[in-house]
């Protein structure tokens, strides 16, 4: 079958949920080596509010949402859109921001309409710097230390970040907390969980949250091949592991294989061991922080991985796998599951059309006994800082982010997400944007010049044309946000648990990968657990612990 869509394009769409997602890799908790450091953290100091909540009072959902993280659901596009910005933000000057990107370059500011566009609407000229993904990480270090700062920066994750931010960033507390926010409705419309994941550097506000659903990693599958193996059961717990498991072998014959796995995010555990009862990254058990690698529960939907991986379920040579082809193998029907989050579900659902039936398959009851859970985002990614400068100049920031930050149903949000009319997208059946050429393969639209990563609103469930596809991934959220467990750790800051983060995350990858495959033995798996805690998990257990207490407290 084919699909229409490039490998590009779909790195492009779901990089984030695969590179990041996959990992659980935390965008909310790094800090800084050395005495400058504990300036960063919480315990013991006076915490600025948290901006108010003041959400927008746009186009009512086909679909609602909830308060706990359900997301609301469109299922068409509104006819008439509002205006949520009614002064133009900006002065004529210029202003200087820094960025990713998971697209290619987009062309340059003269030749490019969509840019031209936007600074039009915003009344600024942009100098924009946009960096491609995979360099983030060591473009930022090198930014960093140059000394030099953009007026408005992205940042995901960085060494030294807590001391960069101190000592560098624009104190953002008198301008964004408690009901000084109203003053930027749309930023007043990022829910709290978004807020509360960015935290606080040393009890005060200096990031603006880029939200992202609640709703983590689960199990995307080809509905019509898991009801021909009899285990398409849409309903928590309805099959146990036995039973899903004899489906999945009858499914991994003559070159096919029931679940997808790739180079990246390690067999998918993040859509199987929850089912095991497993808590998120870190908990906290009378007092102290434990992470899930500790716990009986992660062993446990470990061996049951080790298992699929012996009876074929898992395609022997899946690390060899990348990213790309992980995904286009469950568009051709090479694979028939695999473990991402909405950007996968939306991707696949675009790439097959009529080929199959795109649905979210429920959690498994686990041979252990225990109560399957489903590990929640942070809710954020990465947040925004500012430079340094006069009030007046970071009003006039925080104005174009409130503009950026337009939620859907406003024709703000139309031109940031989508572009001009007739240039970027013409209108589908339902009147929603569909991407034009020169957007989707031009490099000039908003894929290309991600606006929304210096600032976004609050996302919600929309795909253009596909409105069964909307209500089953919005059913599948409302079974599994009730189920949800966040990591304790989202929001904290702690030195320890930032200069080891990284090291840690690739250690826990890496003996997944080499458990699962056989290379090593799940018996040793207290030996993994013991070189975690040497190399930086006891220290970062003890910090999160005191910071927990204090934004407890």
């Amino acid at each position: 079958m084919s699909t229409g869509v490039s490998r590009r394009r779909v790195l492009q769409t779901i990089g984030i949920g695969t590179a990041l997602a996959a990992t659980g890799f935390s965008v909310s908790a790094c800090s800084t080596p050395g005495g400058s450091a504990k300036d960063a953290g919480n315990s013991g100091k006076d915490l600025a509010p948290f901006p108010a909540y003041v959400p927008f009072a746009g186009p009512k959902p086909d679909l609602p949402g909830t308060e706990q993280g359900v997301q609301p659901a469109y299922l068409s596009y509104p006819s008439d859109l509002t205006e949520s910005v009614q002064e133009k933000p900006g002065d004529g000057k210029k202003i200087t921001a820094w960025f990713l990107s998971w697209s290619s370059t987009p062309v340059p500011r003269g030749k490019n309409q969509f840019w031209r566009a936007v600074e039009a609407a915003l009344g600024v000229e942009l100098e924009l710097t946009v960096v491609p993904a995979m360099e983030y990480e060591t473009k930022l270090a090198t930014l960093m230390a140059s000394g030099e700062m953009p007026d408005i920066l992205q940042i995901i994750a960085a060494p030294n970040e807590a001391q960069f931010v101190l000592n560098t960033c624009a104190d953002l507390t008198e301008h964004l907390s408690g009901d000084a926010v109203r003053k930027y409705p749309n930023l007043a419309n990022i829910p709290p969980y978004a807020w509360k994941a960015a935290g606080r550097f040393g009890g005060r506000l200096y990031g603006v949250p880029v939200e992202r659903p609640l709703i983590g990693q689960g199990l995307i599958a080809n509905r019509e091949k898991f009801k021909e193996a009899g285990i398409w059961v849409p309903e928590v717990g309805g099959l146990d592991v036995d039973a899903f498991t004899k489906g999945l072998k009858q499914l991994s014959v003559k070159g096919k294989y029931a679940l997808g796995a790739s180079q990246i995010g390690a067999f998918g555990f993040n859509s199987y061991i929850a089912n095991y009862g497993s808590p998120n990254i870190w908990s906290v058990k009378d007092g102290a922080f434990v992470n899930y690698i500790e716990t009986d529960e992660f062993k446990a939907g470990l061996e049951q991985m080790v298992k699929w991986q012996k009876d074929g379920v898992f395609r022997r040579d899946a690390l060899s796998v990348d990213g790309g082809a992980y995904s286009l193998e469950f568009f051709n029907g090479t694979t028939y599951a695999q473990s991402n989050a909405f950007g996968g579900y939306k991707t696949a659902v675009l790439a097959v059309k009529d080929g199959f039936t795109v649905d979210m398959a429920r959690p498994f009851k686990p041979a252990n006994g225990a109560s399957p859970k489903h590990w929640l985002g942070s809710g954020i990614y990465g947040y925004t800082v500012l430079k340094k400068a006069p009030k007046e100049r970071i009003e006039l920031l925080l104005r174009v982010m409130n503009y950026l930050a337009a939620p859907f149903g406003t024709k703000e949000y139309e031109l940031v997400n989508h572009g001009v009319e007739g240039t970027h997208f013409t209108r589908g059946k339902d009147g929603g944007p569909v991407v034009t050429k020169l957007a989707a393969e031009g490099g000039d639209g908003p894929a290309n010049l991600p606006l929304t990563f210096i600032a976004g609103p609050p996302q919600v469930l929309y795909l253009a044309d596909q409105p069964e596809a909307t209500k089953r991934y919005h059913a599948y959220q409302q079974e599994m946000i009730p189920l949800g467990v966040p990591s304790a750790h989202y929001g904290l800051r702690s030195n320890h648990w930032a200069n080891s983060e990284r090291g840690l995350i690739k250690q826990r990858e890496d003996a997944i990968n080499a458990v699962v495959t056989g290379k090593r033995s799940l018996s040793e798996w207290e030996a993994v657990v013991k070189d975690f805690r040497a190399k930086g998990g006891a220290k970062a257990a003890e910090s999160l612990a005191k910071e927990y207490a204090a934004a407890g407290a």
